[in-house]
């Protein structure tokens, strides 16, 4: 039976308490190997480079260049290097340290089991975060969601769609937003376009269904 490749670690956090726990835990799995420790940023890209670690647990808050920039200095010169987050703080920064390549985002309170298991699927592409921070997750992915979905239609769009709900003809739909029975006319059939639907009616329904109104 064949050995499990070694998981190479290295770890990124300006306090050396920090480091040193952190090598503690890892030193109890026999796949893990930390293969270096940086104080700052600047000094996780330098080791990246030369040691080409398979993951990097990084700090966010660090002095000098922070841990999102490191983060999108590495992901630059290396793409397959695995970056694991482990910070202090929750969802504040979940969005940058996304766009910046990370592939987990654990908080400073998990227990060891939980950061050892996240290193292992960190190295087999998956993407652990905090559970903790699921449900936050969740929330602003619906948010997202919606106002994406709002945005097909542009704000006068929205406008003329609630008035058609309340039962408002063109005619008074135009009186009250200001603009020409025909101006109405040409929205309306670009909301219908836009939602895919044939007639008034389905475009209500269509976008209570997408919760634009």
């Amino acid at each position: 039976m064949s050995k499990p490749p070694t998981i190479k670690v290295l770890i990124a956090d300006d306090h050396q308490v920090v480091r040193e726990g952190l090598r503690r835990i890892l030193e109890s799995d026999s796949e893990v190997e930390v293969i270096g420790e940086a104080r700052s940023g600047e000094e996780a890209v330098v080791k990246a480079i030369s040691l080409v670690p398979d993951v990097i647990i990084m700090d966010l808050r660090m002095p000098g260049m922070d841990g999102i920039m490191a983060t999108h200095e590495i992901k630059q010169k290396n793409p397959n290097i695995n970056v694991l987050v482990l910070t202090l703080y929750a969802e504040d920064f979940i969005k940058q340290a996304v766009e910046a390549g990370v592939s987990g985002y654990l908080l400073k309170d998990s227990d060891c089991e939980q950061i050892t298991k996240a290193i292992h699927q960190v190295y087999d592409g998956l993407c652990p975060i905090a559970p903790s921070l699921t449900r936050e997750l969740v929330t602003k992915f619906v948010k997202l969601s919606r106002n994406d979905q709002s945005s097909i239609l542009t704000e006068r769009q929205i406008q003329i769609l609630k008035l058609i709900a309340e039962g408002v003809s063109g005619k008074d739909i135009g009186n009250t937003l200001f603009v020409s029975t025909s101006t109405v006319k040409r929205e309306i059939r670009n909301i219908f376009d836009k939602l895919g639907v044939n007639d008034r009616a389905q475009a209500v329904s269509e976008a209570m269904k997408r919760r634009i109104i």
